[in-house]
């Protein structure tokens, strides 16, 4: 009987470290894994990298799941460019081939023409496609001196490749135009871009990465993180006329026959 009893505080003891294992394994399994970004393009991304734009997104989105992005940016590169750039470590088609990714996300140059677009998109689809991870295409908007016409071009082309490939895009350069609003003041065109009236500000590196993780998750960015240097009022503006902008576009694309939304 001593015997037993000296045990027994033994016994009890390994069935709570194996109990307690289980249960580690039971909540490990319940957390869901972060979804994994790569963001190929060029001096259209470095802020939205840089400021962890996207990871603070979904940070603050108590019903969604964390975000790690990767990046392949290179200032002035076309979707061709880092096609022609191989294999290679580093490039984007090795980052690619990796399979380490859920989303891949396309950005080409802002002056880009259909001839050039096409070919890329597609052969850059099919690598994606074979290395496991979902395509989306982001369509940035154009330098400011070349409002409207620029915007309309950028919208036009990933819509129909959207279309084609049946994968969501990212129409940013009709969330810049619906957030500029009808006839809009110099101030207002000039807030969404850097002091070279080119390249994204803050502001619009923002609505593009709360366009970008809408079109990944279907989810709404209304309420969710923002940068401090972005006013308040300013931030909530963006976000709905990010979230606006992906609800037209999805509904755009079903309608056309798309197959985007799913």
């Amino acid at each position: 009987m001593k015997h037993h009893l000296k045990m027994k505080p033994i016994t009890w003891a390994v069935t709570l470290l194996m109990a307690g294992l289980a249960m580690n394994d039971v909540w490990a399994d319940d957390v869901p894994k972060p979804i994994r970004v790569l963001l190929i393009g060029n001096s259209q991304c470095p802020t939205i990298v840089s400021n962890q734009l996207l990871e603070k997104l979904a940070a603050s989105d108590k019903g969604g799941r964390h975000i790690k992005v990767g990046g392949c940016i290179k200032g002035g590169a076309s979707l061709r460019s880092h096609w022609d750039a191989g294999t290679g470590e580093g490039s984007a088609r090795a980052m690619i081939a990796s399979g380490s990714w859920d989303f891949v996300v396309l950005q080409d140059i802002y002056h880009v023409q259909e001839p050039a677009f096409q070919p890329y998109a597609r052969q850059f689809h099919t690598l994606i496609k074979e290395s496991g991870s979902k395509t989306v295409l982001f369509g940035t908007a154009s330098i400011l001196s070349d409002y409207p016409n620029g915007f309309e071009r950028q919208h036009s082309l990933h819509f129909a490749m959207g279309k084609e490939l049946g994968v969501p895009i990212v129409d940013a350069s009709y969330a810049y135009i619906k957030y500029f609003g009808e006839k809009p003041s110099t101030e207002r065109l000039e807030s969404l871009f850097a002091k070279d009236r080119a390249h994204p500000g803050l502001w619009g590196s923002y609505l593009y990465s709360c366009m970008i993780y809408s079109a990944m998750t279907d989810r709404s960015p209304l309420g969710l993180a923002a940068p401090e240097a972005i006013p308040a009022d300013v931030a909530k503006a963006l976000q709905e006329t990010a979230w606006a902008q992906h609800q037209e576009t999805v509904a755009a694309l079903k309608k056309s026959g798309g197959e985007a939304a799913k």
